[in-house]
């Protein structure tokens, strides 16, 4: 075989090689840009609702899902989105007072607490099942202390009623049954959500 022959070869492995992995390479960036699972939902605006309305959604940093987030949650059997809205089954309003708002649904119940200038204070958390170390457990989050977050609410003229949104860090996840900590997520997760015309209860006025 002569000189030539070898390098053409050896020109030929490597496109068989190269070629394969750029296309590899090409593929996960598209996935990086366009798939995002940790996106939250999309936010309700003020106002915009015929009556009481809200959206919760847990969101997982993408680093803390397998792959990085590649591959969709359900092949690992991870739920795609953690989270409840006013459609869902046992969706209700539980408290709106000064300071505090208390929604929930089947299996989950959110507690927002904030300050007479709205700022989210730590007594925040939400609890939720969740699929950890192959069984459902029943975990309580809570945001750190000082909290990472935001909270925006507006009061929606003579009626009283209250809308807004938040994104608030979830620190700490622990057991709800037992009170140990889970020693996850690795990184916070996201509370993001937003509400719409939720009244005062009627006792607060």
């Amino acid at each position: 075989m002569t000189k030539n022959h070898k390098e053409n070869r050896t020109r030929s492995l490597l496109y068989l090689v190269l070629v394969p992995l750029a296309g590899f390479v090409l593929v996960v960036c598209i996935l990086l840009v366009f798939y995002r699972p940790d996106r939250p939902v999309a936010t309700i605006v003020p106002a915009s609702s015929s009556g009481p309305a809200f959206v919760v959604q847990v969101v997982r940093p993408r680093l803390s899902l397998p792959l990085g987030g590649l591959l969709p949650p359900q092949l690992f059997g991870l739920d795609a989105h953690l989270g409840f809205d006013s459609t869902s089954s046992g969706a209700s309003i539980r408290s709106v007072v000064p300071g505090q708002i208390e929604l929930g649904a089947d299996k989950w119940d959110l507690v927002l607490v904030f300050d007479a200038d709205g700022r989210v204070t730590s007594q925040t958390q939400v609890v939720f099942d969740l699929v950890f170390e192959d069984r459902i457990r029943r975990v309580r989050c809570r945001p750190g202390d000082p909290v990472v977050g935001a909270l925006n609410i507006v009061t929606l003229g003579e009626s009283g009623e209250l809308s807004g949104s938040f994104d608030i860090e979830l620190a700490h996840c622990e057991d709800a049954e037992t009170g140990r900590p889970l020693g996850w997520p690795s990184k916070p997760l996201i509370l993001h959500g937003s509400f719409d015309r939720l009244p005062l209860d009627t006792d607060t006025e």
